[in-house]
């Protein structure tokens, strides 16, 4: 959730000083899969309208796209029952996607097997 922080920073800070701290969370994001290689939820946050979206349409910064690409690269990685469960709205809130039944049902079978 560190990213939301940045959001409301960016508005404030130059790139330089954001540039700073998103190198910091992209060296985060790059050592998430070893301890969480199926770390979805935070991976549908940060995808979601609310973060990363708005990043790269209210602000060009590179730190941003290199963000984004890393992310996309993990994410793209993952199993597909892990994709699209969830997002974020412009506003922050939660949209279930898939009933929580059925995630539960699909992630306990992809387990199994």
């Amino acid at each position: 959730m560190r990213l939301t922080a940045i959001r409301g920073y960016s508005a404030f800070a130059s790139e330089e000083e954001v540039a700073l701290l998103m190198n910091k969370m992209l060296e985060i994001l790059k050592k998430r899969p070893e301890s969480t290689p199926y770390n979805y939820q935070e991976y549908e946050i940060l995808r979601s309208d609310f973060l990363i979206p708005y990043l790269l349409d209210n602000y060009s910064y590179d730190c941003f796209k290199k963000f984004n690409d890393q992310l996309k690269e993990q994410y793209d990685a993952m199993p597909e029952v892990f994709k699209g469960i969830f997002t974020c709205d412009a506003k922050g809130e939660h949209i279930q996607l898939i009933p929580p039944a059925v995630v539960k049902k699909n992630i306990d079978n992809f387990l199994r097997s």
